[in-house]
């Protein structure tokens, strides 16, 4: 072989592996730039302050008592301060109370018991009804007179008078105290409905007197043909006859609404029940009461007065609302 020859094979070789020595080499990669976002932690945010809620009976949240005095309005007045400086003293309780013209007051108010804000209220019996048909509160007392906690009513007639029964006053002239009277109208008016009478069409004239007296003195003499009075006034008069008496209405009931706490329901009860019983005390009671006593009072006391209710077919969930 000759020097030229051998010459060439060198660079052919060195040049194949030169080709070779580049394509074995990896090609380098430029980095990347990746962008991070940098969020700071989530800080809690304070949850606003909640209202501490005040009990009935504390300063702040007086418990309403809605009563329809029995007293002239004077006395009233004075009694029902003294009264929630006695409640105030003995079992530490604010009581704020109201003093109604209606019963029907006292009924919105214990039915409007909610937030925190609680109203009891001494019913009579319709109200009482609507009260229980309303679920506005249960019975915790009630007020007795003379042994009894309440008093039928009595429809009466002239000694002399024909008339034996509630079907034969239609076209009579009926008296009255006035159209809000509960013995002289709206007892009477019940009776005739739970008798399967309507009371619009029973009497066709009405007239209204001064007072008990002069109602059983008009019947008496034949001005009036009928007219209702409480059972213990008919009873004392010679001079007419009784041709219905009514089951006994109660006279005043407490009604506790149910949004009331047991304690402070506990403590309103005992210590109205001790003031009735303390000499000096019941007396300032009285002005708005009337009671000898007070006696403590459950639904199944009035089972009967509910009876009667359901039997004049009146719906007495509306009344008051």
């Amino acid at each position: 072989m000759s020097l030229t020859t051998l010459f060439r094979l060198i660079l052919v070789s060195g040049g194949l592996l030169a080709l070779a020595a580049c394509r074995s080499e990896a090609t380098p990669i430029a980095p990347v730039a990746v962008s991070v976002e940098v969020t700071q932690p989530p800080r809690s945010t304070p949850l606003p302050a909640v209202p501490t809620v005040i009990p009935p009976g504390a300063e702040g949240n007086a418990i309403r008592m809605a009563i329809r005095a029995v007293g002239p309005a004077a006395d009233a007045a004075s009694a029902a301060a003294d009264l929630e400086a006695a409640l105030l003293e003995r079992a530490g309780l604010i009581v704020e109370v109201q003093l109604v013209e209606r019963y029907a007051e006292g009924l919105a108010a214990l039915c409007g018991s909610a937030g925190g804000q609680v109203a009891a209220a001494w019913l009579n019996a319709p109200t009482y009804a609507a009260a229980r048909a309303q679920n506005c509160g249960f019975p915790a007392l009630q007020v007795e007179r003379d042994g009894a906690t309440g008093m039928a009513g009595s429809i009466i007639v002239s000694a002399g008078s024909r008339q034996q029964g509630l079907q034969q006053l239609s076209g009579s002239t009926f008296c009255r105290l006035g159209y809000d009277d509960f013995y002289s109208w709206l007892a009477p008016s019940l009776v005739i409905r739970a008798n399967g009478l309507q009371p619009s069409n029973t009497p066709l004239e009405i007239e209204e007197q001064e007072n008990i007296s002069a109602l059983i003195e008009a019947v008496a003499v034949g001005d009036c043909d009928a007219a209702a009075v409480p059972a213990d006034a008919a009873e004392e008069a010679d001079s007419v006859k009784v041709i219905e008496t009514t089951i006994p209405f109660p006279y005043a009931v407490l009604m506790l609404p149910v949004e009331m706490p047991l304690g402070q329901r506990q403590a309103l009860v005992d210590t109205l029940t001790a003031i009735a019983g303390d000499s000096t005390e019941a007396v300032t009671l009285r002005s708005l009461l009337a009671q000898d006593e007070l006696q403590p009072a459950t639904v199944d006391d009035f089972d009967d007065l509910m009876d009667f209710f359901t039997s004049t077919g009146l719906d007495f969930a509306q009344l008051g609302s």
